[in-house]
């Protein structure tokens, strides 16, 4: 008797294979299906022998070159070899994806950075991908614009909102809980005035953010532009407030020694000292400097979420104040992201897809994410990636990934593609 969908999905969820390649049920399956496309074609095979025969006659006789000429194709291979130039992984989509059906959802939230044009500032615009199944095949649920970041037992919608005054403007993160997203202050994708205080969003997960500040302000009548990282809970991007412009330092943030503890600061702590100037907003005078260990950010790192921490240097360069990140030999708490294991060797992923920057696979074991500059190829994982795409989504230029969450049990992946539909869009 065949093996059933379900059968072979049992089969599969009962650990790792115990030997390389394919599974012998796997092949067997693979080979009913192609004997039923072959069977399809055999019907047509005569019809369609009579047809070619004439059309490559017909054409021999109208294209032949009785002079014996070189063809412009084979021109200059030995031989008259033909050249057959190898067609990119993500550019062929299985049409047999139902062999390898998905049980988990995912989130991907992007981050697009607009670069400076003009009179037009630097500004960043978000968006979020629901990937999931439907009618069997892993498809794009939903998509729209922010953050939409799964929080305790209901989600968040982290967007840009702006303050604009006279002659300035300040663009800060906000976070609504789902049932505020309605509520929430319309933004319009361009600055309309010169961005006095902006920030940008390099990691979302669980209940934390790593946030980049960048701040405009007179020192000394000459403009100088400052730059500051930091991880924060999401609760406090409610307290966050235009003056954080003027005393980044006193920003309320989260600090390497609260989330990892005393006993582990020798692991990053360096005599480093931290210079950069947190002016207030009456004078001059240099405000307590920022410690060791309290700016960091969470940054992506080929397959995975690392900690890194943020040095200052008091020299201001062409007016402009800038942080230098550096590594940590610390691994990020399940309290910050709760799965972040990349299952498939990094080698393995450059064989299918050799422009590869990132990669991300399910909890289950059962697909795999691949990144590069243009798109997202998901690829199905049975003991090793499988060159057989399932989706394919596009990347515009300058997006990268800041969130990657997953559901991998119902009813979680019903409720997500529900809850998605509803916030996001089709």
């Amino acid at each position: 008797m065949e093996p059933t969908n379900d059968e072979l999905l049992k089969g599969l969820a009962d650990g790792p294979l115990t030997q390389h390649g394919f599974s012998d049920k796997l092949k067997k399956r693979i080979g009913a299906n192609v004997e039923i496309q072959v069977d399809k074609q055999k019907k047509w095979m005569p019809w369609i022998g009579g047809i070619c025969t004439s059309l490559v006659l017909a054409a021999l006789f109208l294209t032949v070159d009785w002079q014996g000429s070189v063809s412009q194709d084979t021109a200059g291979v030995p031989g008259g070899e033909t050249i057959l130039r190898e067609v990119p992984a993500s550019t062929v989509l299985s049409n047999d994806n139902d062999i390898f059906r998905v049980h988990s959802a995912m989130l991907i939230g992007l981050r697009k950075d607009h670069l400076p044009a003009g009179d037009n500032p630097e500004y960043s615009t978000y968006r979020t991908l629901l990937l999931a199944e439907d009618q069997g095949k892993l498809s794009k649920v939903a998509e729209g614009d922010g953050i939409l970041m799964p929080y305790k037992t209901d989600f968040t919608k982290i967007t840009p909102q702006s303050q604009v005054s006279s002659n300035e403007e300040y663009r800060m993160l906000k976070s609504s809980l789902t049932s505020d997203v309605n509520k929430s202050m319309a933004l319009t994708l361009k600055p309309a005035k010169p961005l006095r205080f902006s920030e940008k969003l390099l990691f979302a997960g669980n209940r934390y953010l790593s946030i980049s500040q960048t701040s405009r302000q007179k020192q000394q009548g000459k403009e100088v532009q400052s730059e500051y990282v930091w991880v924060k809970d999401l609760q406090d991007l409610s307290q966050t407030k235009p003056q954080s412009a003027l005393a980044p330092a006193r920003d309320p943030h989260v600090s390497l020694s609260k989330l990892y503890a005393d006993p582990v600061q020798s692991s990053w702590k360096t005599d480093n000292n931290i210079d950069t100037q947190v002016l207030d907003s009456t004078a001059l005078s240099a405000r307590p400097l920022i410690e060791d260990g309290e700016s960091w950010a969470i940054v992506r790192n080929q397959g995975e979420w690392v900690p890194k921490l943020a040095s200052y240097s008091s020299s201001v360069e062409q007016g402009v104040n800038q942080y230098q990140l550096r590594e940590v030999p610390l691994k990020l708490p399940t309290s910050v992201v709760s799965y972040d294991r990349l299952t498939v060797e990094w080698k393995d992923i450059l064989k299918v897809h050799p422009d590869a920057k990132d990669a991300f696979s399910s909890p289950n074991d059962e697909m795999v994410g691949v990144v590069s500059d243009r798109e997202i190829v998901v690829y199905p994982l049975e003991g090793q990636l499988i060159p057989m795409p399932l989706l394919s989504v596009s990347l515009t230029p300058d997006e990268s990934v800041v969130m990657i969450q997953w559901a991998v049990d119902e009813p979680f992946i019903e409720a997500w593609k529900k809850k998605g539909r509803q916030l996001l869009g089709k």
